[in-house]
């Protein structure tokens, strides 16, 4: 018990401090300026993607960064069309439906152009539920770093599983309610420079 409670408490105070090593990473960001009326065919996946990984607990901040980073999935030309929801049967997943599909529908919008690139190239960034308690680093990803996921040690459905490289959307969620700016939580996980 007095184990449980030392190792408790050494969590609470990693998370305590996870927004400040947060301002070590740089994120790119390639955005253009422009002002989109309707979701184009091109936004469709996006959109499509980010309402299969949705949650209505998520925030606006937790919703832009997921989209930055289907965005940038979708750039790179590999987003995963298996992680894919279509409207009418979003609608049907959830009571205010409806009103959550659009608000996805205008974030994607807002953040459209925005993606996250390595040496000038937009850069596919593998997403995971909950991670082990942390991410971990490789080559074949070299603009992603280990990054701690404490939160994730603590989840309800948390099940600890192989090396997960990527971000996990539980801590991405968390760094955004403690006040990180979209940016600044999904800079969290890639390399500083």
């Amino acid at each position: 018990m007095k184990k449980r409670f030392i190792g408790l408490l050494l969590i609470l105070a990693v998370m305590a401090g996870l927004p400040i090593i947060v301002s070590r990473s740089k994120l790119h960001i390639n955005a253009k300026n422009s002002v989109k009326t309707s979701i184009s065919s091109q936004n469709k996946p996006v959109v499509n993607a980010a309402a299969y990984h949705f949650r209505k607990h998520y925030d606006e901040k937790t919703l832009k960064a997921l989209i930055l980073i289907l965005n940038s999935n979708y750039k790179a030309k590999k987003l995963n069309k298996h992680d894919s929801i279509d409207k009418n049967d979003f609608i049907k997943k959830y009571k205010n439906g409806k009103n959550y599909y659009s608000k996805i529908e205008n974030t994607v919008k807002e953040l459209d152009g925005e993606y996250i690139t390595y040496k000038n190239k937009p850069v596919y960034i593998p997403l995971f539920k909950v991670s082990k308690g942390n991410t971990d680093f490789s080559k074949k990803y070299p603009y992603l770093d280990a990054a701690a996921c404490p939160w994730d040690k603590i989840k309800k459905d948390f099940k600890s599983s192989g090396k997960e490289v990527g971000i996990s959307v539980n801590t991405l969620d968390k760094l955004c309610a403690q006040g990180l700016s979209y940016k600044e939580a999904v800079g969290y996980f890639l390399k500083a420079e």
